[in-house]
């Protein structure tokens, strides 16, 4: 079977052919981005122009809908019996919850979500990657598709924005997975060169200045697929395997203890397979604690495909084709409403799609729903936001001349 991620590509794939040659232009329009781990290995492995992304635990993509909004709310779910060809029963398979509306996302959490221009004054579209804090976004503009020319910060509560850097990198080199902490912004750019490459990191104060590569005394040999900030070191790990620490200021790369072939999912968790694996291989299976050594290995069932894991809990889809989620100790399964093709955000939320057209974000926590207000156009397309596998925070997407924004840690 395909994943909902791999339909939609599809679809997105042949709505840019048929724009073409004028797609690329219009590409950004159709992209919400705050790059966690996956635009530079989404770039390296599959070295093509997409219309799909994963971006600031969100993937979002053009998919086709059947039309405008929906009704009413949710229909519990009721198992169905399978019969086989020689018309004997089965065990039954459960139906799927089916979410048929909801209220307005900002209605819902309003403590949780904001409207904001989607352009600087300046006109620069606005491209937002993570929190800074509470109420200040790091965003990004682009000189050209997913190439940063600057990043700046944006004050949700008076509007106000500054410049933080001026982003340069060589042609074909991209500027990505952004993490902050002890007062900067780091990110990395992979220089490829045929199945491996090199990845070099970058570092500017929060206030800003000139953006200074972290000295690492010899290249490192593989590309980067993950980031983040610990007291004075940054972790980083490899697209193939590998966790490893550097100071801030420059210094010895070491590896972390334990973490070979590992890749980075939650500091200080650490995991294997990582999270681009064939479809019956499950992510994120094997987790380990780099600070304690503690371990956690999920169960998974024969036969079960498209397992995506987090720190707490995991989904995927049973051999029946029922999608689910469980805890990774095998408690607590739950039949979903669709997919999860990427995990769920911060082991909690994800986004389905509305009978007639739309999408909600889903609080598996707590069973309320947000509808995010996104509709099919004319041709029947919209935009379709995935919240991805891990524990960011941040969901954005653009709706008409607006950029909303959701800070998934203000949920309670």
């Amino acid at each position: 079977m395909t994943g909902k991620w791999e339909d939609d590509l599809r679809d997105a794939l042949v709505h840019a052919a048929e724009a073409a040659p004028r797609a690329p232009r219009e590409l950004p329009a159709l992209v919400a981005s705050r790059s966690r781990r996956r635009r530079a290995r989404r770039q390296a492995l599959l070295a093509a122009a997409m219309v799909a992304v994963i971006a600031g635990g969100v993937a979002v993509a053009v998919r086709e809908s059947a039309g405008p909004a929906v009704e009413h709310a949710v229909q519990p779910a009721r198992p169905e019996e399978s019969r086989s060809a020689a018309g004997e029963t089965s065990q039954p398979v459960p139906r799927r919850p089916v979410i048929t509306a909801a209220d307005p996302v900002g209605e819902v959490w309003p403590g949780a979500v904001w409207k904001i221009p989607a352009k600087l004054p300046g006109g620069q579209k606005l491209r937002p990657l993570l929190f800074l804090d509470d109420r200040t976004l790091l965003a990004q503009t682009w000189e050209s598709f997913e190439k940063a020319d600057a990043i700046h910060a944006y004050d949700l509560e008076t509007g106000d924005s500054r410049k933080i850097a001026d982003i340069r990198t060589p042609k074909g080199v991209h500027a990505s997975e952004f993490a902050v902490g002890s007062g900067r912004i780091v990110w990395q750019t992979i220089k490829v060169a045929g199945r491996r490459g090199t990845s070099e990191f970058w570092s500017v104060p929060v206030t800003g200045g000139t953006p200074e590569a972290i000295a690492t005394g010899r290249p490192v040999k593989g590309r980067g697929d993950a980031l983040a900030v610990v007291g004075d070191r940054l972790v980083f790990s490899l697209l193939e395997g590998g966790v490893h620490t550097v100071p801030l200021a420059g210094g010895e790369v070491s590896a972390v203890a334990g973490a070979e072939g590992h890749h980075l999912l939650s500091w200080p968790w650490v995991g294997t397979p990582g999270e681009y694996t064939p479809d019956n291989e499950p992510s994120f299976a094997k987790l380990r604690n780099a600070e304690t050594g503690e371990t956690s290995e999920a169960v998974v069932h024969p036969g079960e495909k498209f397992v995506r894991c987090g720190v707490l809990t995991c989904t995927g889809v049973r051999p029946d084709q029922t999608p689910f989620q469980r805890r990774r100790d095998g408690s607590g399964e739950r039949v979903l409403p669709e997919e999860a093709p990427h995990g769920l955000a911060a082991d909690r939320f994800m986004t389905v799609h509305l009978p007639k057209g739309g999408q909600v974000l889903h609080d598996l926590v707590t069973g309320r729903s947000g509808d995010l207000g996104l509709r099919p156009d004319k041709l029947g397309r919209s935009v379709s936001v995935q919240p991805a596998l891990g524990d960011g925070r941040l969901v954005q997407y653009p709706l008409g001349k607006e950029l909303v924004v959701i800070d998934l840690a203000r949920i309670e």
